[in-house]
């Protein structure tokens, strides 16, 4: 594009500028056009991915409604919940088991003697050469402590002039390698070491010196000869270079039979159990119950989701499109306020959906999932209104329920509740079974219908409207968007040759206007010499 020289009426006395720009106006028509089209499809695909967003979460739930584990909630009790609690997956089976806490797990635990400087208690800051390690003389000897526990070893490398905070620290430096915490107490000058996990675990500590060569400084350290512990799993070496301490199993009776475990919270029969309590004599009883309230509730989310979803659909459908209201242009913007412009684009954006086929059809596919019937499900629950779930129920005489709900469901909480108590099976059966037949739905569950159609119907979408991270290229209206998006750059290019040319032609008349005034001039003085 050549760059020209713009003369705006000097000579003619023309506005050159307001007459270019109200004749670009009239040729920029095209291209406002094209850019309202734009506008459109952008919109258009905005409401077709908030659509979406709806379907694909409902899509998720009915994913869930498919396995059997959202039909199999169980409740269970415990007569003494202090003592035991418990709680059943889809695995336990309902009935009353005996369950009697012989013995708690414990980790394994340490506790030194008191530290003592001579006959004197330690502190917090009393080096360990005070305490018995080595030589007091002898500050920069290097010894090696080797600490122990459920999850592995690791060496902590102190000196004579470490502290007792500062031995407490290195160990609690090291739990994630070795699972073996310690606490330095002042009032009762102790160090008290415990395992991080319970059971049967060893927890041990060995000292050697720089020569590698066992040293007997840890007992004096540890003054385990007036240990207050009374762990009979406490076992020290001749030389007390090394202690260890082990932990306790659970010891536990489930209907007369006993097993043992590293932790007070199991697994048996289904049931998750946490022991609080060790009573040898006591008989907890844990009921395992049907959990009716959590299957209604889970049915009732779903069905929720499913109106909320259908409710967006049938709205977008059924709007109403003003064609006298088209997104407006730079120009038009720039003579309205914010809030003219915004409550424009509103009446502009409502009903661009407006008998969609593919959510039209969507809507149809749903309905028929719920109206179809049911072969194969079950011989006395095979239709979804025998539990108290269609688009019309009636409840103590009250209709709910009308065509005009264009497809709402609605729950007889009652009659669903007493049918999930008497048949749970034949229940879940409704929702969840799948005969695998891709040609016919017939013999699937309500739950798998659904899921399939709302997959379809979310991947219809897609395939025209994209997704948040899709490129234009991807889908058909991103596509339609690039293609006018090219056009009108093309006429974008075409409107600035034009307006240049424009310019040019106007420059060009100011440029004869200019020397014909020359010749008049000249003209002029030559009659009147």
């Amino acid at each position: 594009m050549t760059s020209v020289n713009r003369l705006s009426g000097l000579v003619s006395g023309l506005d050159t500028d307001t007459l270019i720009k109200s004749m670009m106006t009239a040729a920029r028509v095209p291209v406002d056009k094209m850019n309202q089209e734009k506008q459109n499809l952008t919109w258009k695909r905005d409401d077709y991915r908030t659509i979406n967003s709806l379907i694909l979460d409902f899509k998720n739930a009915a994913f869930d409604m498919k396995l059997q584990s959202s039909y199999l909630a169980k409740t269970t009790t415990s007569s003494n919940d202090s003592a035991v609690s418990a709680s059943g997956n889809a695995n336990a089976v309902d009935g009353s088991y005996a369950v009697v806490i012989k013995s708690m797990a414990k980790a394994p635990s340490l506790t030194t003697g008191p530290l003592l400087v001579g006959s004197s208690a330690a502190t917090s800051t009393t080096k360990l050469s005070d305490l018995g390690l080595g030589s007091a003389n002898s500050a920069t000897e290097n010894f090696t402590l080797k600490v122990t526990g459920a999850k592995g070893e690791s060496s902590i490398a102190i000196t004579n002039d470490m502290t007792v905070t500062e031995l407490v620290t290195q160990i609690n430096s090291k739990v994630t390698s070795t699972g073996v915490k310690a606490t330095y107490d002042s009032t009762m000058n102790r160090i008290f070491f415990v395992g991080t996990q319970t059971g049967e675990k060893t927890m041990a500590f060995s000292l050697t010196d720089a020569n590698g060569t066992a040293s007997s400084d840890l007992g004096e350290i540890f003054n385990l000869g007036n240990s207050i512990s009374s762990d009979t799993t406490l076992v020290k070496d001749a030389s007390a270079s090394s202690v260890s301490v082990k932990g306790q199993n659970a010891e536990v009776t489930f209907n007369d039979v006993t097993a043992s475990y590293e932790s007070n919270t199991f697994s048996i029969a289904g049931l998750t159990i946490t022991a609080k309590a060790a009573d040898p004599t006591s008989t907890v009883t844990l009921t395992v119950t049907q959990n009716t309230d959590k299957i209604y509730d889970s049915i009732k989310t779903f069905v929720d989701k499913y109106n909320t979803l259908i409710d967006a659909m049938n709205t977008k459908i059924t709007e109403t499109h003003d064609r006298d209201y088209t997104p407006l242009t730079d120009a038009q913007k720039e003579e309205m306020t914010d809030d003219q412009i915004e409550k424009w684009e509103t009446l502009a954006k409502t009903g661009l959906l407006s008998r969609d086929s593919t959510i039209s059809s969507g809507l149809t596919s749903f309905r028929r999932a719920f109206a179809d019937s049911m072969s194969g499900v079950s011989s006395t629950l095979n239709s979804l209104s025998k539990i108290g779930i269609g688009t019309t129920i009636v409840t103590n005489g009250v209709v709910q329920g009308t065509y005009s709900d264009k497809g709402k469901i609605y729950i007889d909480e009652t009659k669903l509740k007493a049918a999930i108590a008497e048949n749970p099976d034949e229940v879940m059966k409704l929702f969840t079974a799948d005969d695998k037949d891709s040609t016919t739905s017939s013999g699937d569950g309500l739950a798998t219908r659904l899921y399939t159609q709302a997959s379809n119907l979310f991947s219809k979408i897609v395939d025209k409207a994209g997704t948040s991270t899709s490129v234009n290229s991807t889908f058909l209206i991103g596509k339609q968007i690039n293609n006018l998006d090219t056009r009108i750059d093309d006429m974008e290019d075409r409107l600035a040759d034009l307006e240049d040319r424009y310019y040019s032609q106007f420059t060009t008349m100011e440029t004869y206007l200019s020397k014909m005034n020359s010749t008049s001039s000249w003209l002029t003085s030559q009659f009147s010499s």
